[in-house]
């Protein structure tokens, strides 16, 4: 005889995954606020920075270990390396971009993320209303920027591949952080890409932005790296890896498809770029994709 149970998230866990949403919905307009004055990569060297103390800080409150075992060096270098590299292509992209379509086209990041947790993450495969889910919250985004005005695409399309190149290794991201939390507490893998990640950083931007961080000053780009590092870095990447640890990364990152929707109600807010007709049609698709991707999975499992 078998019997059924329920696979679903906590409606708690959802409202807070929203707000992480919400909060990194915010993150391209303040990327976009932070380039007027510093750097790509130098950026991401200041970003961290400060969200490495905050992690730290944080571990040892918690009095959470952050030195791994010398025979998981070589997956933090792993993983830090896909992090320099999705950070970077972010920042770079951005500045190439508009901030609408950088919301857009990192965030279809959970299309990937569903695609390799199928074949990388046991018992994360992709089901017929996963697939439909997703699609139809994909299209919701499109619907969003559908026939919008006075965006010169043809100057755009090299900053659009940035930031979908990033898309895919943000993905990435998520599925090594998911394999190896087996093996290494999550605040060693967050604090382990950063060790990593910081150093290189500065580095890279020596090397080809001539050690030069900042044009000048502004609070406005101050600010935007600010709520980077401390907002984004340190408060989202606290808490998306601890629920992360729990819960499967292709049904989490579905609610992730609500983010540019945040990027545009901000861009309107701080570009004064319209709200139109295709952003609540839009809104509707992407309800209706959450909805389908995290519907309850039936299970049947033997009592034995």
């Amino acid at each position: 005889m078998t019997k059924q149970f329920h696979v679903q998230i906590p409606k708690h866990v959802i409202l807070l995954v929203l707000f992480l949403a919400a909060l990194w919905g915010g993150n391209a307009p303040a990327v976009k606020f932070g380039l007027q004055e510093f750097q790509p990569i130098a950026a991401a060297a200041i970003r961290f920075t400060i969200g490495i103390m905050i992690v730290a800080g944080w571990s040892v409150i918690r009095g959470i270990p952050l030195r791994p075992e010398p025979e998981n060096y070589s997956r933090l270098f792993l993983l830090g390396m896909v992090f320099v590299a999705q950070i970077i292509s972010f920042n770079w992209g951005t500045k190439l971009t508009e901030v609408g379509r950088a919301s857009l086209l990192l965030n279809t990041y959970p299309l990937f993320i569903a695609l390799l947790a199928h074949f990388f993450i046991q018992h994360d495969r992709l089901t017929a209303f996963k697939t439909i889910g997703l699609a139809v919250a994909f299209v919701g985004v499109c619907f969003i920027f559908y026939g919008k005005s006075g965006t010169n695409l043809s100057t755009r399309y090299l900053g659009d591949l940035i930031i979908l190149l990033s898309g895919f290794l943000l993905a990435m991201i998520h599925i090594l952080l998911k394999r190896f939390m087996s093996r290494m507490h999550q605040f060693q893998l967050l604090f382990g890409q950063m060790v990593i990640g910081v150093p290189t950083y500065f580095v890279l931007s020596w090397f080809f932005e001539g050690g030069k961080a900042a044009y000048g000053f502004s609070y406005s780009s101050f600010l935007g790296l600010a709520y980077q590092g401390i907002v984004v870095a340190g408060f989202c990447f606290i808490v998306w890896v601890s629920v992360l640890k729990r819960y499967p990364p292709s049904r989490l990152s579905s609610f992730f498809f609500t983010t540019p929707l945040w990027g545009v109600l901000f861009g309107h807010l701080f570009f004064h770029e319209p709200i139109t007709i295709s952003l609540l049609v839009g809104a509707a698709f992407v309800a209706t994709g959450i909805f389908l991707v995290n519907r309850p999975i039936m299970v049947e499992r033997s009592p034995n």
